[in-house]
């Protein structure tokens, strides 16, 4: 298992955003400590691991699965009322955070927090004698969301983590002489993905929580030579503005792209620059469901097939029923969701078959292609309207990021730009027929995003209602 570090003891497994380099000895000898310092019971426990980019939060990540407990990833930064309800549902057996802010014993940089030092046990769980037990399978809870209010979580085993690692270091063909830096949330699965990936190559990982946009996330990323780079959509629209193509980076070597749809004329454009530069680009399809990802468009197919999520994964496979949908199998589908503590008693539910809500397409050379999402309709005076349709069809005009929500009263458009107003107004009056009452464009000065970079669509909704 990739979380057993064994890869040689002198090769660099971390590289921290202060410089400090820690060897996979030294990474083996952290995680043990951390192991060690976890309050000690006769079964198997709960964490819940608060965390960043750093090397505090990948000990916790790596000493949880090394003792064989399950670990919840949640953003260090989530609202404390949220917290609570959280702890609240699962009552966790232990906190570990990355800061020391709080009362509790220091181990290195992570403090080790038995119930009732931080958060009061009565309103947790009155006796933890008494919790239910885990599933000897469960490994690892990640948010359904992104969100950090949604109780909601994803049962992922040791074999999905496992699985889905080695899938990607295949088709990616990784080895140890990579040096990944981190640009997306280590509690975002495919932000997970890429760290377990590595790890299980005997990778260099840089550890950043720097935005791309900011002086000091590129100055690592020189200093250490980072050959790869990942990215949610919205990076990639960064990136394009910020001009890559342009820019110093000669140790880079791979771009992987995941989180959502790309603009076809994105993918064409970072095609283009990759095959220029002497880069790999891998536009990729995914949810945390599935642990990580589920198929991947070759490099040399972006040119050609550049809306297409690409071919199955190795190990997986897809398939569409007679309503459009397309369905995934393969050994990283999660084992069913958890909405409270107890629900971690459950096994295997799914037995490795995910719908995934997506409406796709195959081609005749069995390349797939996204076409919508069951769940993303509106029925506006009879008219039944696609809003991931809508999205692709303005921004694609527009070049600017949009977003579409609503109810069966009215569209609402959100772009921000005021020029992108009147070209959407004529799409939507034009192309899709929609009388002028029942949409609303909205300019905003930021479309409001996840951690992980997608669309916050439950906070537009709060513009609607």
């Amino acid at each position: 298992m990739f979380w057993n570090l064994r890869h040689s003891a002198t090769q660099p497994a971390l590289i921290s955003e202060s410089g400090e380099c820690w060897t996979y000895l030294q990474l083996a000898g952290g995680v043990d400590a951390f192991r060690r310092s976890v309050p000690a019971s006769a079964g198997k426990q709960l964490g819940f691991i608060l965390c960043q980019n750093n090397v505090a939060s990948l000990v916790a990540y790596l000493g949880g699965l090394q003792r064989g407990d399950a670990v919840c990833l949640l953003d260090a930064k989530t609202d404390r009322g949220l917290l609570d309800q959280l702890i609240a549902t699962y009552r966790p057996d232990w906190i570990a955070v990355s800061t020391d802010e709080a009362t509790g014993r220091l181990e290195g940089n992570v403090v080790v927090l038995p119930m009732g030092l931080l958060y009061d046990r009565r309103t947790i769980h009155s006796a933890n004698a008494s919790l239910p037990g885990i599933h000897a399978d469960l490994a690892l809870l990640l948010p359904t969301s992104g969100t950090t209010g949604n109780a909601k979580m994803v049962r992922l085993s040791q074999s999905n983590l496992q699985a889905n690692a080695e899938s990607i270091t295949g088709y990616l063909k990784l080895d140890r002489s990579e040096r990944p830096i981190t640009t997306l949330p280590m509690n975002y699965s495919y932000g997970l993905s890429v760290i377990n990936s590595h790890l299980w190559c005997g990778a260099t990982l840089l550890l950043t929580d720097q935005s791309v946009i900011s002086r000091p996330f590129w100055n690592l990323f020189r200093q250490h030579g980072a050959t790869s780079l990942a990215g949610v959509p919205y990076v990639y629209q960064v990136l394009r503005r910020m001009g890559i193509e342009n820019m110093a980076v000669p140790s880079l070597r791979v771009l992987t792209q995941a989180g959502g749809r790309l603009d076809p004329k994105l993918v064409e454009h970072f095609d283009k620059v990759a095959r220029a530069r002497g880069w790999r680009f891998f536009v990729m399809y995914g949810a945390t469901e599935a642990t990580a990802r589920m198929s991947y468009l070759p490099p040399e197919q972006a040119q050609t097939r550049p809306g297409s999520i690409g071919i199955p994964i190795p190990g997986g496979e897809f398939h569409i029923t007679p309503s459009g949908e397309l369905v995934y199998r393969g050994p990283n589908v999660m084992m069913g969701y958890a909405e409270t503590r107890e629900d971690l008693t459950r096994g295997d539910e799914l037995q490795g078959v995910l719908h995934t809500g997506d409406l796709a397409e195959r081609d005749a050379e069995g390349y797939y292609y996204i076409v919508g999402r069951m769940s993303r309709f509106l029925k506006l005076f009879g008219l039944r309207v696609n809003l991931d349709d809508v999205e692709k069809m303005v921004e694609s005009k527009v070049q600017t990021p949009v977003a579409c929500a609503g109810s069966d009263d009215k569209l609402w458009l959100f772009v921000e730009v005021e020029s992108a107003v009147e070209i959407a107004k004529r799409i939507l009056t034009e192309t899709y027929h929609l009388h002028h009452t029942s949409f609303h464009i909205q300019v905003v000065s930021e479309i409001s995003r996840n951690p992980n970079g997608k669309i916050a669509y439950q906070r537009l909704a709060e513009w609607i209602s």
